[in-house]
């Protein structure tokens, strides 16, 4: 999955223009990210090396019990301990590499409060370089998705913070999410951007020349790009 190809520059078009309607009914800034994933949970990774290297190093005993009643594999003591070490090792690498490529494996050993951590933390950064690092007059949201995780997260600055209640917030992700895990994503986000524009419109009216002060593009991130 690469949030850079699943969404047709179509869609991103009609996200854009979503976006740009929004922002005639409020005087708010809304910003659109789509990430591939958003941690790499690396501890997911190592934990599986040590499972593939507990079972290399168990096989290995296993094939070496079978070869000879005597043990030929611990006849020479140091090859023994070369050919264990090399089934650990490969054991544990090939149990890295495995669960580097699978999602879905790294899923069975990460938290859920993990997974939130890693979405929020990302959202951060992409809300402070894209938002908080450009000067601001009116508040600005922005609407994250991570596509690996499946998750959504709305984060704002001071001004829009004060004009959006959480509980709107988590209605309005929950929507989205149920979008993305019909796999249509660009729905999603216009149906995000709808509601947040009905919401914000209320406590950040348009001013008389509503400039736009941030572009309406979508931001697309894979960090393996």
């Amino acid at each position: 999955m690469n949030a850079t190809k699943i969404i047709s520059q179509e869609q991103v078009g009609l996200i854009e223009s979503s976006i740009q309607e929004a922002e005639t009914k409020t005087g708010a800034e809304i910003v659109c990210a789509v990430a591939t994933e958003s941690g790499r949970y690396d501890r997911a990774e190592s934990i599986f090396g040590a499972i593939g290297a507990l079972l290399g190093l168990a096989g290995g005993h296993l094939i070496a019990q079978s070869l000879d009643t005597e043990g030929q594999w611990s006849s020479p003591p140091v090859f023994s301990l070369l050919m264990q070490s090399a089934l650990v090792t490969g054991g544990f690498i090939l149990g890295t590499i495995f669960a580097s490529f699978s999602k879905p494996l790294r899923a069975l050993v990460v938290s859920r409060s993990e997974v939130n951590e890693e979405v929020t933390r990302s959202a951060q950064i992409v809300l402070s370089d894209a938002i908080l690092s450009s000067p601001r007059s009116a508040g600005s949201v922005l609407l994250y998705i991570s596509l690996a995780e499946r998750r959504a997260s709305i984060l704002c600055d001071r001004l829009a913070i004060e004009a959006l209640e959480q509980q709107v917030l988590d209605e309005i992700c929950e929507n989205v999410i149920s979008h993305i895990k019909q796999k249509d994503i660009s729905r999603g986000l216009i149906t995000g951007v709808e509601q947040l524009a009905e919401h914000l419109a209320e406590k950040i009216p348009p001013g008389e020349t509503n400039l736009n002060e941030l572009e309406n593009h979508v931001l697309l991130i894979h960090p393996r790009a």
